[in-house]
């Protein structure tokens, strides 16, 4: 797969939130700028070195591909992932009713109440504070812009479709501005797609408006949702879940039962393949590989990055299991396609066992790969650098 500028053959990540150190959460100096850190050296000076925790318990894991681990700065990591942005825009009030969807009801919902634009940047102090850290290929994760738009009380544009095309443009101003400070993957985590809330034309036209002429590779993880290490779901839906046969149908799905994951995973099907997108992040490992016939029945040809640790259990996986997840995926997506990460955040796991996990993510992954090159797995690629 390629990644930057070079071909690792089934690279690694990580995806969302990481653990923070402890003495980062509550402390008064965790605070992520509006800007630049002008003002506050020494909040600056946490904030890089909170990242650089991050960042070295993923290299001593041996992670190819790092990422930003959202450090946010906030009471909530949660709530920081939609208020981060809406704090850096102009146009939203930080106050409105509970969120609509049942295990986001405790955060808000950000009202718009005038003109949505850019006024500060969303990430460029991470990337910083991440290069500063590595001079490994850098991955920086924002909140789906389909998800700041159902997220928020629209109380000023006519129609949803108007206010997405406001936010577009502000995360486009800052995909530029990462890429001309040499990020390597934008990662967007979209928790609408495969729920039937989301991805319709209109959708994927704010979707391609907000990364068009962006330098770079752009991934997104389709969440299953990880708030308080629970599983999203909507309380309602056809009996299993089954996805309508004809494109926009309306339709619920209810994530609660587990034989409907490949009808979930259908759900984004044919529409993904307008979304101009280098990679399709996937959750396995809780779910189960049933997913992957969708990706191969809908026509998925494109990276695909497979969710192989599962974030909701505090089980360590053993190398050899992460390994007999990854063959299964390989039994829909080739070797040079195929990317390994986590299945969500790893944010509700202490922080020891979330280096356990990343450890046996990159030891699995090592038992494959010599496989491949081996030659012991059909249609093994030409060696690339590991």
């Amino acid at each position: 797969m390629r990644v930057g500028s070079q071909d690792i053959l089934l690279p690694t990540t990580m995806v969302g939130n990481y653990p923070n150190p402890r003495w980062y959460d509550g402390s008064a100096f965790a605070q992520y700028p509006k800007g630049e850190f002008v003002y506050d050296a020494i909040s600056r000076e946490a904030f890089e070195d909170a990242v650089a925790a991050i960042v070295h318990d993923q290299v001593g894991a041996g992670i190819d591909v790092i990422s930003d681990g959202r450090v946010y700065g906030g009471d909530s990591p949660y709530g920081q992932i939609l208020y981060h942005y809406v704090e850096r825009m102009a146009g939203y009030k930080l106050s409105g009713p509970p969120i609509g969807l049942p295990i986001y009801s405790t955060l808000f919902s950000p009202t718009c109440v005038g003109e949505v634009r850019r006024e500060h940047p969303f990430h460029l102090a991470t990337l910083r504070a991440v290069r500063k850290a590595t001079t490994k290929p850098v991955k920086i994760s924002y909140t789906g812009i389909q998800v700041l738009a159902a997220a928020t009380t629209n109380q000023y544009y006519k129609e949803t479709r108007e206010l997405a095309l406001a936010i577009a443009k502000a995360f486009n101003e800052d995909f530029k501005e990462l890429a001309d400070n040499g990020v390597d993957i934008i990662q967007l985590d979209e928790f609408t797609w495969h729920f039937g809330l989301s991805l319709g034309d209109w959708e994927v036209d704010v979707f391609n408006a907000a990364v068009d002429g962006v330098d770079g590779d752009i991934h997104v993880h389709v969440c299953w949702g990880n708030y308080l290490g629970t599983p999203g779901y909507l309380p309602s839906g056809p009996a299993h879940g089954e996805a309508p046969d004809k494109e926009g149908t309306e339709y619920v799905l209810s994530l609660r039962e587990r034989d409907a994951t490949t009808a979930r995973a259908r759900a984004i099907f044919p529409r993904v393949h307008r979304v101009h997108i280098s990679a399709l992040n996937y959750e396995i490992a809780h779910k189960g590989a049933g997913d992957l016939v969708a990706l191969e029945k809908g026509g998925w040809e494109k990276d695909f990055i497979a969710g192989v640790i599962d974030v909701k259990s505090v089980e360590v996986e053993t190398a050899e299991g992460v390994a007999d997840r990854i063959r299964a995926c390989l039994d829909v997506v080739r070797p040079e396609n195929l990317g390994l990460s986590t299945d969500c955040g790893l944010i509700n796991l202490p922080r020891r066992v979330a280096q356990a996990k990343l450890r046996s993510l990159v030891e699995g992954a090592n038992i494959v790969r010599g496989e491949i090159l081996a030659g012991t797995t059909e249609d093994a690629p030409e060696p690339v650098s590991v």
